[in-house]
């Protein structure tokens, strides 16, 4: 049976914002944000999601799971990418340290 998987890539703790203290110094003032165009952005957003994309891939290929992966998404601006594959497969993406991987909800309409 095929189901519908999500992959993201893992968050860590490292990664993830920090609060601040509750009694920051009022002259210490955080630095200025780097002015960056929409179409750097964009362009950045792209590699990271084709970057993510070829990750995806390239762990499918090593676990020699290509066969039991029915469809696959494109790459986009997003590091996400979505997977019509078996349950061995969500398996294995859940169990590697790189990659935050789930089922995604199914939805039954009465109409």
């Amino acid at each position: 049976m095929f189901i519908e998987i999500i992959v993201l890539p893992r968050e860590d703790d490292d990664r993830s914002p920090k609060r601040r203290p509750a009694r920051a110094s009022a002259k210490a003032s955080p630095p200025a944000p780097e002015k960056r165009g929409r179409a750097e952005l964009a362009q950045a957003w792209r590699d990271e999601g084709k970057a993510f994309h070829g990750a995806v891939l390239e762990f499918i290929k090593a676990q020699h799971l290509l066969g039991a992966v029915k469809w696959m998404s494109e790459p986009g601006l997003l590091p996400q990418v979505t997977l019509v594959a078996s349950d061995r497969v969500l398996e294995k993406l859940q169990s590697e340290p790189r990659f935050a991987a789930g089922r995604s909800l199914s939805m039954t309409l009465q109409t």
